[in-house]
């Protein structure tokens, strides 16, 4: 009852803020013309945070309800400058002079212009977000940052979403920050440094080179870091350690010389946090999700030199370890025509890997017209494994008759490394601007060794005398080398102001592929005229005692088993496109032709040699996007794609590496069609700060490569095939919504996402249609002010499963559930944290329904200057209810698993956050954002407003309204 009373009257005391109104009246300055549609922004004057807002009528009037305060009134319009005037809202309305715009200077009817903060611009295909606006706390990292972001969403697992496209790549001061993870930055650098947080649709190479968007393209972040940090080291270093031995710890240290820049970064834990994305330790962070217990460690070094008009170098090394166990159970249920069969195993297995790998960039630009960007990559890796897997099959009859029982145990160790390097050069024509030519050159090398021992008994309860042993032992190389060019030639139509043009495009690659699988029998168990035949025909020895000799040291090599694969591959792509690109519209279209050539030689066994064979795939290519406004699109895709069959699956001789599941390919395979028609709508307000997304798409494949299985009832064992099939198709549609509430520091979002899938298999050649239907909502409400971050996630999932065979084996899983996280920041330093997770599964295989609750908490202390020091202690799995289950489905069979995964701990934790700059630099420069005046300074009067900053060119090179 207190806490009905309570809100009742928390409502009334806000309603009863709104008292008061502003009222205004914006016209042209020239001839005092009424300007319609204007955007009136409200701003608090302390912080130039956004309040609310509103547009103009058809008389330039507006009327905006606000609480009793004081006020920025900020007025855009197209085609004008932004002006500004402080207004003081009280009980009663506040009638404003009449706000002048001027096409090129700032003028305000007896109202002084101050420099504002704008919390969010929109600049043709960039968002840009002033970091000063959104408050965090005084050690928070990038990925804090983007929680707060209107139209920005971050999951549990790190992965950042804007305006409802995934972020690829964080990019600082338009460079690179190691390429190949967005968690890298997001989760290590510090808000304190960034000015500007830019999410940018950005074009692909190409397109960024040759000027002419060529319909590719990928969302990255860009982060511009402020003068005052662009001079001098920052970076950060945790530790923490806890019960069972659980450990975890990071740092990372960073060295910026104006445009230059240098990052070293490292890990180490044991909690199965991913290298590198490990957050500070004074939050807490989901820890433990994937499948297994892995320990890993890392180090990683980034850098950025050089000219950026110029030449510049750039990349990054990388050096990680990992060590895996995992423990997996699973049921897997097959769907025969005529009956059912159920296989239960129990598995565990380790993975220890060593790997470098480093990726670089080099750019020249010799002058306005000729550039050359050299990428070369190198990866080195070491693997060490083990697994031990016990089964067992029983029929679906009755009594549930065990049919089979396999034991096996193999142990292994490999190398592996790989260099690869693409080079490309654009010219840009002068006489006629738009034409351009560019070529590209690519290479890549890699060499991978494997030795293996394997050990495995079969029993066959139903046929006793096929029951066998086997003691293997096998040496597998494997190297390949590809090297490729392409060369493209864009073409302007008419008068370059129409922006229309023509592309042409040869591509080609020519793969070479050895692959060399000897395997040996370690048993004694073999042909003795056999073993002895085997050595004389490869040379090693013909006389027959030396013959036994060396195969009972060594083993016999079993050639039915075995292989000595050289494999050529010659791939070309003929395209011709064309593009238009108005300020409202832009298409894409053209067709490609890619005539395919393979062949196959095997020497050991000719008769799975396959001859030359070519196949001609072609793949027309559509894109329409339509730009209603600069943050309101509509996308329209169709792109038509050959997949020719894989040589593994044309080969007609059986593999019977794995007795119980034989795989014999099929050399009448043709290639699979698919067609990919994806419809997308995107709206973001710049004023509510509403963000909606909306996708339907489907894909149809024709002649489709699947999978043809027929089951011996007797050893339970399977031989697969493949065939090509019509009737495989999806269907997908998703929404996403995020809005502020009229208070802004609430939030609130809904995802909704549908799935249908239509798959084929055969069952002892009696086909089976399995139908598949995925629906999954999960809305979510936040509430977020400087001292409390607030999130409530429920979630609701059903999958339906239907067979047209088996309707017995028909599945209806249900899962629901919410999460709540929960922050809130004391004033003198003290840091709670709690992440309560329930999670309820129905409709599995007997033993795989599951109910559970997930808490995790964590207490923190900040302290010392700016709080950079956090000592604090942090519990996971605080109920041990912790469980790791999946399904898949498939036309064949259904399969739930269980795995291992981390559970409760608790850990004790410290994390120390430094920076120095240069002379100069104080913590006022520091804290500047480039908008308003810093403090202790006058306000910038109308003629000395600050310049806007301007995008690096080389992020987005076509100016487009997407």
């Amino acid at each position: 009852m207190r806490t009905i009373i309570f809100n009742i009257a928390v409502l009334i005391s806000t309603a009863s803020c709104f008292a008061g109104n502003i009222k205004g009246t914006v016209a042209d300055a020239t001839d005092k013309s009424p300007l319609a549609n204007a955007t009136v922004r409200v701003l608090q004057q302390r912080d130039s945070a956004y309040v609310t807002g509103g547009m103009t009528d058809a008389q330039g009037l507006f009327t905006i309800n606000v609480k009793n305060g004081s006020y920025i009134i900020e007025t855009s319009y197209l085609g004008y400058h932004t002006t500004t005037k402080n207004v003081t809202a009280g009980r009663h309305t506040v009638s404003t002079d009449t706000i002048a715009m001027r096409p090129n200077s700032i003028v305000l009817d007896e109202a002084e212009v101050v420099g504002v903060k704008t919390d969010v611009k929109v600049m043709q295909d960039t968002v840009e977000y002033n970091a000063g606006s959104f408050k965090t706390q005084p050690n928070a990292v990038v990925e804090d940052l983007l929680k707060r972001l209107p139209g920005v969403e971050v999951d549990s697992e790190g992965k950042i979403t804007a305006q409802g496209k995934e972020v690829s790549k964080i990019l600082v001061d338009g460079k690179e920050f190691f390429s190949d993870d967005a968690k890298v930055a997001s989760k290590n650098i510090p808000v304190d440094i960034v000015d500007k947080l830019q999410v940018i649709d950005r074009k692909s190479d190409l397109a960024r080179l040759t000027g002419v968007d060529d319909g590719e393209e990928e969302t990255v972040i860009n982060l511009t870091v402020k003068k005052g940090m662009k001079q001098g080291w920052f970076g950060n270093v945790t530790a923490g350690y806890g019960t069972d031995d659980r450990h975890a710890g990071n740092f990372m240290v960073n060295r910026f010389v104006n445009d230059n820049q240098f990052s070293i970064l490292g890990n180490i834990n044991n909690t199965n946090d991913p290298a590198f994305t490990s957050p500070g330790m004074g939050r807490f962070s989901r820890f433990g999700g994937s499948n297994g217990i892995n320990s890993t460690q890392s180090i990683g070094l980034n850098f950025n030199v050089g000219n950026e008009e110029i030449f510049r170098v750039g990349g990054d090394v990388m050096y990680s370890h990992s060590n895996q166990k995992t423990d997996t159970k699973f049921n897997k249920q097959y769907l025969f025509t005529d009956s059912t069969s159920y296989e239960d195993s129990e598995s565990s297995s380790r993975d220890r890997n060593h790997s470098v790998n480093g990726h670089f960039r080099m750019k020249w630009e010799a002058d306005s017209s000729n550039t050359i960007d050299f990428r070369p990559n190198f990866t080195i890796s070491f693997n060490d494994s083990g697994k031990t897997d016990f089964s067992t099959l029983r029929a679906g009859d009755k009594n549930q008759t065990l049919v089979n029982r396999s034991d096996n145990r193999a142990e292994g160790n490999g190398t592996s490394y790989d260099l690869s390097g693409e080079l490309v050069y654009n010219h840009k024509f002068k006489r006629r601007i738009g034409r351009s030519f560019s070529t590209q050159v690519s290479y890549k090398y890699s060499n991978t060794q494997e030795d293996e021992t394997s050990y495995a008994i079969n029993e066959f309860f139903l046929v006793p005398d096929k029951n066998e042993t086997r003691d293997l032992s096998t040496d597998n190389r494997q190297w390949t080398s590809r090297i490729g060019a392409r060369l493209t030639w864009t073409e302007p139509l008419g008068d370059i102001k129409k922006a229309r043009f023509l592309t042409f495009a040869y591509r080609m690659n020519y793969y070479f592929n050895n692959a060399d699988k000897l395997v040996y029998d370690m048993s004694g168990n073999f042909d003795t005229e056999k073993a002895v035949d085997m050595l004389a025909r490869n040379g090693i020895v013909t006389n027959p005692v030396a013959a036994m000799a060396i195969a009972g040291e060594s083993g016999v090599l079993d050639e039915d088993l075995s292989n000595r694969f050289r494999n050529d591959q010659f791939t070309q792509e003929f395209r011709v496109g064309f593009q238009q690109n108005r300020e409202k519209y832009r298409l894409n279209g053209g067709f490609a032709v890619t005539p395919t050539m393979m062949r196959s030689e095997d020497l050991i066994n000719s008769d799975r040699n396959i001859p030359t064979n070519w196949v001609w795939n072609y793949a027309p290519f559509m894109r329409f996007r339509y730009a209603f406004s600069k943050m309101e699109s509509l996308a329209l895709d169709y792109r038509g794609s050959s997949q020719s069959p894989s040589l593994k699956q044309l080969q007609p001789v059986a593999d019977e590496t794995d007795p119980l599941r034989i795989i014999v390919g099929n050399p009448d395979l043709v290639p699979s069609f698919r067609h990919r028609i994806s419809l997308r709508y995107n709206n973001f307000n710049q004023e509510s700060q509403r963000s909606i997304m909306a996708m339907v798409s489907t894909n149809i494949t024709t002649n489709s490569i699947i999978s043809k299985t027929l089951f011996d009832k007797e050893t339970g064992g399977q031989t697969t095939t493949y065939d090509n099939v019509n009737g495989v198709w999806s269907a997908n549609a998703m929404m996403m919504y995020t809005s502020p509430l009229r208070n802004k520091n609430w939030r609130i979002a809904n995802n909704l996402f549908a799935n249908f899938s239509r798959t084929v298999g055969f069952n002892n050649n009696i086909i089976n249609r399995s139908s598949n239907v995925m629906i999954s909502e999960t809305p979510s409400v936040a509430f977020r002010t400087d001292a409390a971050d607030f999130e409530l996630r429920p979630y609701y999932n059903l999958q339906i499963t239907r067979n047209s065979n088996q309707t017995g084996s028909n599945r209806n899983v249900h899962s629901y559930g919410a999460t709540f996280n929960g922050t809130y920041y004391f004033p003198f330093g003290l840091v709670l944290n709690t992440d309560l997770t329930y999670g309820n599964t129905s409709g599995y295989s007997q033993g795989y329904d599951s109910e559970q609750w997930l808490w995790n908490a964590s207490i923190s202390y900040q302290f010392l200057k700016s709080k950079q020091a956090t000592i604090g202690l942090r519990a996971y799995d605080l109920l041990h209810q912790k469980q790791n289950i999946s399904r898949s489905v498939t036309a064949n069979y259904i399969q739930d698993s269980e795995y291992n995964t981390v559970t409760r701990y608790f850990m004790l934790t410290f994390s120390y956050r430094f920076t120095a700059f240069g002379k100069g630099t104080t913590e006022n420069d520091t804290n500047y954002d480039g908008f308003g005046p810093r403090r202790n300074r006058p306000p910038h009067r109308s003629g000395n407003r600050p310049q806007c900053h301007h995008i690096n060119n080389d992020l987005n090179q076509t100016a487009s309204p997407f």
